[in-house]
Protein backbone atom coordinates (compact mmCIF):
# COMPACT_ATOMS: atom_id res chain seq x y z
CA UNK A 1 0.00 0.00 0.00
CA UNK A 2 2.89 2.38 0.57
CA UNK A 3 3.57 2.52 -3.15
CA UNK A 4 2.40 4.26 -6.29
CA UNK A 5 3.75 7.03 -8.48
CA UNK A 6 3.99 10.70 -7.61
CA UNK A 7 2.12 11.94 -10.67
CA UNK A 8 0.34 10.64 -13.75
CA UNK A 9 2.34 9.83 -16.86
CA UNK A 10 6.11 10.08 -16.93
CA UNK A 11 7.58 10.43 -13.47
CA UNK A 12 10.17 13.05 -12.63
CA UNK A 13 13.26 11.91 -10.73
CA UNK A 14 12.15 10.99 -7.18
CA UNK A 15 13.84 13.25 -4.63
CA UNK A 16 13.12 12.04 -1.12
CA UNK A 17 14.60 14.37 1.49
CA UNK A 18 15.41 13.23 5.03
CA UNK A 19 15.67 15.92 7.69
CA UNK A 20 17.08 14.40 10.87
CA UNK A 21 17.01 16.04 14.32
CA UNK A 22 18.95 13.87 16.77
CA UNK A 23 20.33 14.35 20.28
CA UNK A 24 24.04 14.28 21.05
CA UNK A 25 23.83 12.54 24.37
CA UNK A 26 22.39 9.30 25.65
CA UNK A 27 21.26 10.76 28.98
CA UNK A 28 18.01 12.66 29.14
CA UNK A 29 18.34 16.41 29.76
CA UNK A 30 17.69 17.91 33.15
CA UNK A 31 15.37 20.87 33.67
CA UNK A 32 16.79 24.10 32.14
CA UNK A 33 19.65 22.26 30.43
CA UNK A 34 20.40 23.72 26.97
CA UNK A 35 19.26 21.20 24.37
CA UNK A 36 21.91 20.17 21.85
CA UNK A 37 21.02 18.55 18.54
CA UNK A 38 22.73 17.36 15.39
CA UNK A 39 20.58 18.27 12.38
CA UNK A 40 21.26 16.62 9.04
CA UNK A 41 19.70 16.74 5.59
CA UNK A 42 20.15 13.93 3.09
CA UNK A 43 18.70 13.27 -0.34
CA UNK A 44 18.15 9.56 -0.89
CA UNK A 45 20.45 8.09 -3.53
CA UNK A 46 23.18 10.71 -3.11
CA UNK A 47 26.57 10.41 -1.42
CA UNK A 48 26.48 13.51 0.81
CA UNK A 49 24.65 14.23 4.07
CA UNK A 50 24.76 17.87 5.15
CA UNK A 51 24.70 18.62 8.86
CA UNK A 52 24.75 21.40 11.42
CA UNK A 53 24.63 21.83 15.17
CA UNK A 54 21.51 23.30 16.70
CA UNK A 55 21.13 24.60 20.25
CA UNK A 56 17.87 25.35 22.02
CA UNK A 57 18.23 27.42 25.19
CA UNK A 58 15.69 27.44 28.00
CA UNK A 59 13.99 30.63 26.75
CA UNK A 60 13.48 29.27 23.23
CA UNK A 61 12.27 25.93 24.55
CA UNK A 62 9.81 27.77 26.79
CA UNK A 63 8.52 29.75 23.82
CA UNK A 64 8.00 26.56 21.81
CA UNK A 65 6.11 24.94 24.67
CA UNK A 66 4.02 28.02 25.51
CA UNK A 67 2.89 28.48 21.92
CA UNK A 68 2.11 24.79 21.60
CA UNK A 69 0.03 25.02 24.78
CA UNK A 70 -1.79 28.12 23.51
CA UNK A 71 -2.79 26.19 20.40
CA UNK A 72 -3.84 23.24 22.55
CA UNK A 73 -6.14 25.51 24.54
CA UNK A 74 -7.47 27.05 21.33
CA UNK A 75 -8.34 23.57 20.06
CA UNK A 76 -10.55 23.28 23.16
CA UNK A 77 -12.08 26.74 22.56
CA UNK A 78 -10.39 28.07 25.68
CA UNK A 79 -8.05 30.73 24.31
CA UNK A 80 -7.09 32.95 21.39
CA UNK A 81 -9.20 33.88 18.37
CA UNK A 82 -9.10 32.37 14.86
CA UNK A 83 -6.78 35.17 13.74
CA UNK A 84 -4.43 34.72 16.69
CA UNK A 85 -4.46 30.94 16.27
CA UNK A 86 -3.40 31.27 12.63
CA UNK A 87 -0.69 33.73 13.67
CA UNK A 88 0.65 31.29 16.28
CA UNK A 89 0.69 28.46 13.72
CA UNK A 90 2.83 30.47 11.29
CA UNK A 91 5.06 31.90 14.00
CA UNK A 92 5.80 28.54 15.61
CA UNK A 93 6.35 26.89 12.23
CA UNK A 94 8.88 29.53 11.24
CA UNK A 95 10.61 29.38 14.63
CA UNK A 96 11.04 25.61 14.40
CA UNK A 97 12.47 25.97 10.90
CA UNK A 98 14.89 28.77 11.80
CA UNK A 99 16.05 27.01 14.97
CA UNK A 100 16.65 23.56 13.53
CA UNK A 101 17.14 24.00 9.77
CA UNK A 102 18.70 27.46 9.89
CA UNK A 103 19.93 29.68 7.07
CA UNK A 104 22.42 27.14 5.72
CA UNK A 105 19.85 24.36 5.69
CA UNK A 106 17.41 26.67 3.95
CA UNK A 107 20.00 27.35 1.23
CA UNK A 108 20.53 23.62 0.76
CA UNK A 109 16.82 22.84 0.52
CA UNK A 110 16.31 25.58 -2.04
CA UNK A 111 18.47 23.59 -4.49
CA UNK A 112 16.07 20.62 -4.58
CA UNK A 113 12.37 20.12 -5.28
CA UNK A 114 11.38 17.24 -2.97
CA UNK A 115 8.91 14.58 -3.96
CA UNK A 116 8.59 13.76 -0.25
CA UNK A 117 9.99 14.95 3.08
CA UNK A 118 10.74 12.50 5.88
CA UNK A 119 11.39 14.16 9.24
CA UNK A 120 13.50 11.87 11.41
CA UNK A 121 12.84 13.35 14.84
CA UNK A 122 14.31 12.36 18.19
CA UNK A 123 11.99 10.39 20.47
CA UNK A 124 12.32 12.97 23.25
CA UNK A 125 10.85 15.89 21.25
CA UNK A 126 7.65 14.31 19.97
CA UNK A 127 5.80 16.87 22.11
CA UNK A 128 6.28 19.55 19.44
CA UNK A 129 3.93 19.99 16.45
CA UNK A 130 6.44 19.29 13.69
CA UNK A 131 3.75 19.40 11.00
CA UNK A 132 3.88 23.21 11.40
CA UNK A 133 7.55 23.28 10.28
CA UNK A 134 7.52 26.07 7.72
CA UNK A 135 9.66 28.39 5.65
CA UNK A 136 8.23 31.89 5.08
CA UNK A 137 4.87 30.76 6.39
CA UNK A 138 4.62 27.78 4.01
CA UNK A 139 4.34 24.51 5.94
CA UNK A 140 6.34 21.66 4.41
CA UNK A 141 3.53 19.28 5.33
CA UNK A 142 1.11 21.15 3.03
CA UNK A 143 3.42 21.06 0.01
CA UNK A 144 4.94 17.57 0.09
CA UNK A 145 4.10 14.10 1.38
CA UNK A 146 5.39 14.47 4.93
CA UNK A 147 6.05 11.66 7.38
CA UNK A 148 7.71 11.45 10.76
CA UNK A 149 10.34 8.83 11.48
CA UNK A 150 11.45 8.39 15.10
CA UNK A 151 15.03 8.12 16.30
CA UNK A 152 14.98 5.84 19.34
CA UNK A 153 17.30 3.59 21.32
CA UNK A 154 14.83 0.71 21.55
CA UNK A 155 15.03 -2.28 19.22
CA UNK A 156 11.72 -2.37 17.32
CA UNK A 157 9.58 -5.47 17.25
CA UNK A 158 9.39 -7.38 13.98
CA UNK A 159 6.70 -6.22 11.58
CA UNK A 160 5.00 -7.97 8.69
CA UNK A 161 6.89 -9.50 5.78
CA UNK A 162 5.30 -8.06 2.60
CA UNK A 163 6.73 -10.90 0.50
CA UNK A 164 4.53 -13.38 2.38
CA UNK A 165 1.30 -11.36 2.10
CA UNK A 166 -1.71 -12.24 -0.05
CA UNK A 167 -3.65 -9.82 -2.27
CA UNK A 168 -6.41 -9.05 0.22
CA UNK A 169 -6.30 -5.88 2.33
CA UNK A 170 -8.18 -6.52 5.58
CA UNK A 171 -9.41 -3.48 7.52
CA UNK A 172 -10.79 -3.53 11.06
CA UNK A 173 -12.84 -0.46 11.99
CA UNK A 174 -13.86 0.52 15.52
CA UNK A 175 -16.47 3.29 15.53
CA UNK A 176 -18.23 5.45 18.13
CA UNK A 177 -17.77 3.20 21.18
CA UNK A 178 -18.99 5.96 23.50
CA UNK A 179 -22.19 6.70 21.49
CA UNK A 180 -21.53 10.45 21.23
CA UNK A 181 -19.75 10.83 17.88
CA UNK A 182 -22.35 11.01 15.13
CA UNK A 183 -19.81 11.96 12.46
CA UNK A 184 -17.94 8.69 12.93
CA UNK A 185 -20.64 7.10 10.78
CA UNK A 186 -19.16 8.99 7.84
CA UNK A 187 -15.79 7.39 8.48
CA UNK A 188 -17.43 3.96 8.54
CA UNK A 189 -19.22 4.67 5.25
CA UNK A 190 -15.98 5.80 3.64
CA UNK A 191 -14.30 2.56 4.65
CA UNK A 192 -17.22 0.35 3.61
CA UNK A 193 -17.19 1.98 0.18
CA UNK A 194 -13.68 0.62 -0.30
CA UNK A 195 -14.84 -3.00 -0.17
CA UNK A 196 -14.35 -4.92 -3.37
CA UNK A 197 -11.76 -5.26 -6.10
CA UNK A 198 -9.05 -2.64 -6.63
CA UNK A 199 -6.68 -3.53 -9.45
CA UNK A 200 -4.36 -6.21 -8.12
CA UNK A 201 -5.96 -6.53 -4.67
CA UNK A 202 -9.27 -6.87 -2.86
CA UNK A 203 -10.46 -5.01 0.22
CA UNK A 204 -12.41 -6.53 3.11
CA UNK A 205 -13.80 -4.32 5.90
CA UNK A 206 -14.92 -5.53 9.33
CA UNK A 207 -16.71 -3.10 11.66
CA UNK A 208 -17.45 -3.14 15.37
CA UNK A 209 -19.35 -0.08 16.54
CA UNK A 210 -21.35 1.50 19.31
CA UNK A 211 -22.15 -0.88 22.19
CA UNK A 212 -20.40 -3.75 20.40
CA UNK A 213 -17.11 -1.85 20.29
CA UNK A 214 -15.72 -3.24 23.52
CA UNK A 215 -12.15 -3.95 24.50
CA UNK A 216 -13.05 -7.63 24.72
CA UNK A 217 -14.51 -7.73 21.21
CA UNK A 218 -11.58 -5.75 19.80
CA UNK A 219 -9.11 -8.18 21.33
CA UNK A 220 -11.08 -11.15 20.02
CA UNK A 221 -11.16 -9.73 16.49
CA UNK A 222 -7.42 -9.12 16.57
CA UNK A 223 -6.68 -12.65 17.73
CA UNK A 224 -8.72 -14.36 14.99
CA UNK A 225 -8.12 -11.89 12.16
CA UNK A 226 -5.00 -10.86 10.31
CA UNK A 227 -5.65 -7.17 9.71
CA UNK A 228 -3.53 -4.95 7.50
CA UNK A 229 -5.20 -1.73 8.68
CA UNK A 230 -6.89 -0.75 11.94
CA UNK A 231 -9.03 2.38 12.05
CA UNK A 232 -10.35 3.71 15.37
CA UNK A 233 -12.99 6.48 15.23
CA UNK A 234 -13.60 7.51 18.82
CA UNK A 235 -12.21 9.39 21.79
CA UNK A 236 -8.61 9.40 22.93
CA UNK A 237 -6.47 11.30 25.43
CA UNK A 238 -2.89 11.93 26.45
CA UNK A 239 -2.00 11.73 30.15
CA UNK A 240 0.88 14.25 30.53
CA UNK A 241 1.86 12.96 33.98
CA UNK A 242 1.70 9.26 33.09
CA UNK A 243 1.77 8.94 29.29
CA UNK A 244 1.64 5.16 29.57
CA UNK A 245 -1.97 5.66 30.74
CA UNK A 246 -2.91 7.61 27.62
CA UNK A 247 -5.90 5.80 26.22
CA UNK A 248 -8.49 5.01 23.59
CA UNK A 249 -12.04 4.82 24.93
CA UNK A 250 -14.06 1.68 24.24
CA UNK A 251 -17.63 0.89 25.25
CA UNK A 252 -16.45 -1.10 28.27
CA UNK A 253 -13.46 0.95 29.36
CA UNK A 254 -10.10 2.20 28.14
CA UNK A 255 -7.26 0.65 26.19
CA UNK A 256 -4.12 2.29 27.55
CA UNK A 257 -0.89 2.85 25.68
CA UNK A 258 0.78 0.16 27.78
CA UNK A 259 -2.09 -2.25 26.95
CA UNK A 260 -1.18 -1.93 23.27
CA UNK A 261 2.10 -3.75 23.87
CA UNK A 262 0.12 -6.79 25.04
CA UNK A 263 -2.32 -6.99 22.11
CA UNK A 264 -2.49 -10.54 20.79
CA UNK A 265 -2.49 -10.08 17.02
CA UNK A 266 -0.84 -12.69 14.77
CA UNK A 267 1.26 -9.86 13.32
CA UNK A 268 1.08 -6.08 13.79
CA UNK A 269 -0.89 -4.28 11.07
CA UNK A 270 0.89 -2.21 8.47
CA UNK A 271 -1.10 0.88 9.33
CA UNK A 272 -3.08 2.15 12.31
CA UNK A 273 -5.19 5.31 12.11
CA UNK A 274 -6.37 6.44 15.52
CA UNK A 275 -8.87 9.12 14.57
CA UNK A 276 -8.95 10.40 18.14
CA UNK A 277 -7.81 13.49 20.02
CA UNK A 278 -4.15 13.60 21.09
CA UNK A 279 -3.50 10.14 19.65
CA UNK A 280 -0.37 11.36 17.83
CA UNK A 281 1.28 13.15 20.72
CA UNK A 282 3.86 12.31 23.38
CA UNK A 283 5.40 13.91 26.46
CA UNK A 284 8.65 15.83 26.00
CA UNK A 285 11.94 14.63 27.44
CA UNK A 286 10.95 10.94 27.52
CA UNK A 287 11.90 7.95 25.45
CA UNK A 288 9.52 5.99 23.24
CA UNK A 289 9.71 3.26 25.87
CA UNK A 290 11.15 3.73 29.34
CA UNK A 291 13.53 1.27 30.95
CA UNK A 292 10.48 -0.20 32.67
CA UNK A 293 8.86 -0.72 29.27
CA UNK A 294 6.34 2.07 29.84
CA UNK A 295 5.16 3.79 26.66
CA UNK A 296 5.20 7.51 25.91
CA UNK A 297 1.64 7.83 24.59
CA UNK A 298 -0.44 6.01 22.00
CA UNK A 299 1.70 6.68 18.94
CA UNK A 300 4.81 5.44 20.78
CA UNK A 301 2.97 2.30 21.84
CA UNK A 302 1.81 1.27 18.37
CA UNK A 303 5.18 2.09 16.78
CA UNK A 304 7.03 0.11 19.45
CA UNK A 305 4.62 -2.79 18.84
CA UNK A 306 5.83 -3.09 15.25
CA UNK A 307 3.28 -1.07 13.26
CA UNK A 308 4.91 0.20 10.04
CA UNK A 309 2.87 3.42 9.79
CA UNK A 310 0.64 5.26 12.22
CA UNK A 311 -1.67 8.28 11.97
CA UNK A 312 -3.27 10.30 14.74
CA UNK A 313 -3.81 13.85 15.93
CA UNK A 314 -1.59 16.15 17.94
CA UNK A 315 -4.30 18.34 19.52
CA UNK A 316 -7.98 17.77 20.28
CA UNK A 317 -9.84 17.93 16.96
CA UNK A 318 -13.39 18.58 15.84
CA UNK A 319 -15.71 15.84 14.60
CA UNK A 320 -16.02 17.62 11.28
CA UNK A 321 -12.26 17.94 10.92
CA UNK A 322 -11.56 14.30 11.82
CA UNK A 323 -14.28 13.17 9.42
CA UNK A 324 -12.83 15.30 6.62
CA UNK A 325 -9.33 13.89 7.09
CA UNK A 326 -10.41 10.25 7.35
CA UNK A 327 -12.88 10.18 4.48
CA UNK A 328 -10.54 12.04 2.12
CA UNK A 329 -7.54 9.94 3.13
CA UNK A 330 -9.12 6.53 2.49
CA UNK A 331 -10.71 7.57 -0.80
CA UNK A 332 -7.37 8.94 -2.04
CA UNK A 333 -5.26 6.10 -0.69
CA UNK A 334 -6.84 3.53 -2.97
CA UNK A 335 -6.83 5.94 -5.91
CA UNK A 336 -3.15 6.84 -5.56
CA UNK A 337 -1.98 3.63 -3.87
CA UNK A 338 0.25 5.85 -1.74
CA UNK A 339 -0.19 6.68 1.94
CA UNK A 340 1.91 9.85 1.86
CA UNK A 341 0.11 11.44 -1.08
CA UNK A 342 -3.30 10.47 0.31
CA UNK A 343 -2.44 12.04 3.66
CA UNK A 344 -1.21 15.18 1.89
CA UNK A 345 -4.52 15.43 0.02
CA UNK A 346 -6.49 14.92 3.23
CA UNK A 347 -4.46 17.51 5.14
CA UNK A 348 -4.94 20.10 2.41
CA UNK A 349 -8.65 19.37 2.19
CA UNK A 350 -9.03 20.03 5.93
CA UNK A 351 -6.89 23.18 5.84
CA UNK A 352 -8.65 24.58 2.78
CA UNK A 353 -12.14 23.95 4.12
CA UNK A 354 -11.71 24.58 7.85
CA UNK A 355 -8.58 26.61 8.64
CA UNK A 356 -10.18 30.00 7.95
CA UNK A 357 -12.45 29.31 10.93
CA UNK A 358 -9.45 28.50 13.09
CA UNK A 359 -9.99 24.73 12.96
CA UNK A 360 -6.48 23.23 13.32
CA UNK A 361 -7.34 19.66 12.34
CA UNK A 362 -5.33 19.89 9.11
CA UNK A 363 -2.19 20.85 11.01
CA UNK A 364 -2.96 18.52 13.91
CA UNK A 365 -2.92 15.41 11.70
CA UNK A 366 0.30 13.40 12.20
CA UNK A 367 1.65 10.63 9.98
CA UNK A 368 4.45 8.43 11.28
CA UNK A 369 6.16 6.30 8.65
CA UNK A 370 7.49 6.38 5.11
CA UNK A 371 5.42 9.00 3.29
CA UNK A 372 7.34 8.61 0.03
CA UNK A 373 6.49 6.50 -3.00
CA UNK A 374 7.95 3.07 -3.60
CA UNK A 375 9.67 4.68 -6.61
CA UNK A 376 13.00 5.93 -5.29
CA UNK A 377 15.98 7.59 -6.93
CA UNK A 378 18.16 4.49 -7.04
CA UNK A 379 15.44 2.48 -8.80
CA UNK A 380 14.60 5.33 -11.17
CA UNK A 381 18.26 5.53 -12.23
CA UNK A 382 18.78 1.79 -12.55
CA UNK A 383 19.54 0.56 -16.06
Amino acid sequence: MISGRYRQGREALPRVIHISIARYHRRLPRSNDPLEFLVSIHEEGTAITWQRNAYVNAATEREFLDTTQELYLWSQNLALTPEKARDRVKRLGNQLYETFVGAAGKSYLQTVAPTAVLLDVDETILNLPWELLAHAGEALSLNYPFGRLVTTRIVPRPGRDPVKEDNTVRILTVANPTLDLANSEGEVRALRELEGHHGEFDVEVSVIEREQATRARFGEMLSIGNYDIIHFAGHGSLDPAKPERSALYFADGVLTADDVLALSWPAPPYFVFNSACESGRAVGGRRLLSRRNQTNGLAAAFLAAGVAAYAGYFWPVTEVGAGTIATTFYRKMFERENVGLAFLDARNEAVNSLYAMGDLTGYSAVLFGDAASAHRRDLAMAV
